[in-house]
């Protein structure tokens, strides 16, 4: 009965270990655009001996081993990759594909009219309030297109008819046109727009730069009139806000400090956009002039200090 026993034992373990292999791999990704690299790992069982790999469209076209590295496609299309397993007793095949999307090409334009018709320019310079027309095509057809100001994703825009775009910006500006293919390979294109600082609220058209000032007084008293000392600047002189800027706008950096006549410092700001209300530690302070110093960097690069006094009044 042992014998028999030992008989059957080896029986079993010659079916279990003499089988043919079956052939199983698995991919880092099946979907990616032409340059991409991708990486497979054998999962194969049954004990297969020899690997033999094809990559129609790869780079490697052949591998004969357990785990190749990375493989690459150049061209665009739907190829098949076939993995051959085997051993003494046979052998097994399997094969998946891949789809490499094309990768698309944009060309992003300035635009200008022309007796009517708009023609292709180079990098332009607009005044503070133009409008400058951004133009991009992309190819294959069937993707989309999206701007992203300097770059920022966060900022956006989406083009209307035919890819285009009207846009007002109130500094130099980078545009950069993404277009995207359905099978999400994306190239872009990039145009500048530079702007010209000039005062829009004079009517001779002048350039003049951009010009910063303080009030001799200010009354806060909670009228919302005059309420707070703060900066102004010509990009908004009118205050009215009408033109989507306020005092500040046009200022990059600023240190503003404001001293009672015993110089001591009760005010300080480096937000351009913060005025003093006339307190200090919470408290109102007298009616009486004040000495402050404004050191600035404005967003063309000039930086300058003024000093002077401000009467506030009750």
């Amino acid at each position: 009965m042992r014998f028999i026993a030992f008989i059957i034992l080896c029986l079993s373990s010659a079916i279990t270990f003499g089988q043919i292999p079956s052939a199983n791999f698995s991919m880092s990704d099946d979907q990616f655009c032409q340059g991409a690299c991708i990486t497979v790992t054998n999962n194969s069982t049954g004990n297969p001996i020899n690997f033999e790999w094809t990559f129609q469209g790869g780079t490697p076209a052949v591998y004969n081993g357990a785990n190749p590295g990375p493989i690459c496609f150049n061209d665009p299309g739907v190829f098949a990759i076939t993995l051959t397993v085997s051993n003494t007793f046979g052998s097994n095949q399997t094969a998946q594909t891949v789809s490499v999307g094309e990768t698309p090409s944009v060309t992003a334009t300035l635009s200008d009219t022309l007796d009517g018709a708009y023609v292709e320019i180079n990098d332009t310079t607009i005044g503070m309030y133009q409008e400058a027309y951004l133009f991009a095509s992309g190819t294959p057809p069937g993707g989309s297109m999206v701007w992203y100001p300097s770059g920022n994703m966060s900022d956006s825009l989406l083009p209307g008819a035919n890819d285009s775009l009207i846009v007002t910006p109130f500094y130099d500006t980078y545009y950069v046109a993404a277009y995207s293919t359905p099978e999400g390979c994306t190239s872009y294109d990039t145009v500048l727009v530079s702007v010209w600082f000039q005062d829009t609220l004079t009517t001779d058209s002048v350039a003049v730069g951009i010009n910063i000032a303080l009030p001799n007084s200010f009354s806060p008293n909670g009228d919302n009139v005059n309420d707070f000392f703060r900066v102004l600047t010509n990009v908004d002189a009118d205050q009215n806000f009408n033109n989507g800027f306020y005092e500040g706008g046009a200022i990059v950096e600023v240190d503003f400090r404001i001293y009672d006549r015993y110089g001591q410092m009760i005010f300080r700001t480096t937000d351009p956009h913060e005025g003093w209300d006339g307190t200090y530690k919470g408290k109102n302070v007298n009616t009486a002039t004040y000495y402050y110093m404004l050191e600035y960097r404005l967003i063309d690069g000039v930086s300058k200090l003024i000093e002077g006094d401000v009467t506030l009044f009750r």
